[in-house]
């Protein structure tokens, strides 16, 4: 009596086969898995579980795949797979991008990893090693380091793309926003508003975009004059708890501000939730401006005043870079700067009389 993993092994080889040519996608819906089981497998980038392999392979054979994947290895030595690093899978301003990185994917019958590497270097080794092992043909880095310690290989030698944000020392392309102008930009709407008194909420102290947005906000204050006071810019994270927790320490100041400019819309949301529970009223008594457009910033009580930024595009050009320079090692792609926009909803308004 046949097994019922070989009968449906005996379905898939049984498909007729395409006129058209065929592609990894092809495959993967011929066989009912994902992009990535299928790179893996066709290319030994892991380890595949028998019942797996036997389902890709005969579907890949049933459209004539294996000579895409045979040419493809023979003239580029390349996997077709490809391994993103990010620092929390959780935080909402990566799903939008990472859409935009797996789109761009398909049109390259590339295959996506994801790698959830919070601070640890350790786990962003683990990743690297399927680069240096040829298992994968390049890296996204979202995380903000490097998956290997500085100086120890040379970044150009390498397939990596950068996206938001910047290493310092690291020349590998880039894509993301200026985050200078866009802070400037968020707290020049605020003066124009009338808002003397602007607050700053950082995110971590160590974190590259920290730095840019803070300089923003201190350009945006000396180029509209704007008061100032040792508590106006506040440390953070980026993180909902993090804002409450910093707009508290500015609601015991006296006087309080008027408004803040928020390093992400978590802070952002976490200051209107805290102004909220000390009785006052967003925007009338306390205004707020955020920073990338997460969906829940049009949803929040009151819709927030925020910087977009381009994330979908962000991910396909990122992926759309890492394609070239798999193409062509050594030609390094230009930095990619896409342009922001501040989108206004109801969480700022011109200060009350005092």
């Amino acid at each position: 009596m046949r097994k019922r993993a070989s009968k449906a092994t005996d379905d898939v080889a049984a498909q007729p086969r395409r006129l058209r040519k065929a592609t990894m996608k092809d495959v993967a819906n011929l066989a009912g898995v994902s992009l990535a089981t299928v790179s893996r497998t066709l290319s030994a980038a892991a380890e595949v579980s028998p019942r797996l392999s036997r389902r890709v392979q005969a579907a890949a054979q049933s459209l004539d795949y294996a000579v895409n994947i045979n040419a493809r290895g023979l003239r580029g030595k390349t996997s077709g797979l490809v391994v993103v690093l990010l620092p929390d899978i959780a935080n909402p301003f990566f799903s939008v991008l990472l859409q935009g990185i797996e789109e761009q994917a398909r049109s390259h019958e590339m295959a996506v990893l994801i790698g959830d590497t919070g601070v640890d270097r350790a786990i962003a080794e683990t990743y690297w090693r399927l680069i240096e092992g040829q298992r994968a043909d390049g890296m996204i880095l979202l995380n903000g380091f490097l998956p290997f310690p500085p100086g120890k290989r040379a970044v150009a030698d390498y397939p990596i793309v950068v996206v938001s944000e910047r290493i310092a020392g690291v020349d590998a392309p880039i894509v993301g926003i200026d985050n200078v102008a866009a802070g400037f930009d968020a707290v020049s709407y605020l003066a124009r508003l009338g808002h003397r008194r602007v607050a700053h909420i950082c995110g971590p102290a160590d974190n590259v975009l920290t730095h840019e947005r803070r300089s923003g906000y201190l350009k945006a204050v000396e180029a509209h004059d704007l008061e100032r006071w040792p508590e106006a810019i506040q440390p953070g994270e980026f993180s909902i708890r993090a804002g409450r927790l910093a707009t508290a320490r500015l609601l015991a100041a006296s006087p309080r501000p008027t408004a803040v400019f928020a390093a992400n819309d978590e802070i952002a949301i976490g200051a209107i939730m805290e102004a909220k529970a000390n009785g006052l009223r967003v925007p009338e008594d306390l205004s707020v401006v955020g920073f990338d457009d997460i969906e829940m910033s049009q949803i929040c009580d009151p819709p927030l005043t925020t910087i977009y930024q381009p994330r979908r595009e962000m991910g396909r050009k990122a992926l759309e870079t890492l394609a070239r320079l798999v193409e062509s090692p050594g030609r390094r792609p230009p930095d990619a700067l896409l342009d922001h926009k501040l989108v206004v909803r109801d969480s700022a308004t011109p200060p009350a009389p005092r």
